[in-house]
């Protein structure tokens, strides 16, 4: 089945006030959005409250919300924004900014994958803590693009960029990689998607 027609589907019947169809939502992407949650704030039990909020704002508002063919992608972006919101009012932050040091940040365990080249497990290893050397922003735009898939407009849309700004930050990011680990930039982004397997939750 199309990804897409499904998410219509699901999205349209939540509209419909069907509570099943919160909850499909909620077991389906959970774990992508606590993974991303986690690398921007760093503490289980504020991920968890952001999350609960996020979803209790979806079904309370869920008769003033557009029609959306990419669940996933909707609420990655409304996460984002309901952490930053609560670093702000419940932290007393100021206002983040997207090239503070605290976040975003890339952190791989590869202990519990089976991988059966040795080179390839070196590489991915390798390609981990070079990610750990990248800006936040780098880093983000890393994560979305390879980690959880999204196209250039709709990473712009998340992180506040024009999709040029995007196309570009992409590219620095991975020339940064590919000058930390001396490789083609091919060997790079397939790198980068072995590592994507390696990680999926």
């Amino acid at each position: 089945m199309n990804p897409e027609l499904s998410d219509t589907a699901l999205w349209s019947r939540l509209l419909n006030g069907e509570e099943d169809a919160l909850d499909q939502i909620y077991k389906a992407h959970f774990q992508s959005l606590y993974q991303y949650g986690m690398r921007m704030l760093h503490q289980e039990d504020a991920v968890k409250d952001c999350l609960h909020n996020l979803f209790v704002k979806l079904w309370e508002n869920r008769k003033n919300l557009n029609p959306t063919t990419q669940i996933r992608y909707y609420l990655l972006a409304a996460l984002r924004n309901t952490i930053v919101n609560y670093r702000t009012k419940e932290m007393k932050y100021e206002k983040v900014e997207a090239n503070d040091d605290h976040l975003f940040d890339l952190n791989f365990t590869l202990e519990s994958a089976y991988i059966r080249k040795e080179e390839i497990h070196e590489k991915a290893t390798q390609l981990a803590a070079a990610m750990n050397q990248l800006t936040p922003r780098q880093k983000e735009v890393i994560y979305l693009k390879y980690f959880e898939e999204l196209n250039y407009n709709q990473i712009a849309e998340i992180m506040d960029l024009t999709t040029k700004g995007t196309y570009k930050l992409s590219a620095r990011a991975l020339e940064a990689l590919r000058e930390i680990m001396k490789v083609d930039k091919t060997i790079l982004v397939l790198l980068l998607l072995e590592l994507n397997k390696l990680n999926k939750w």
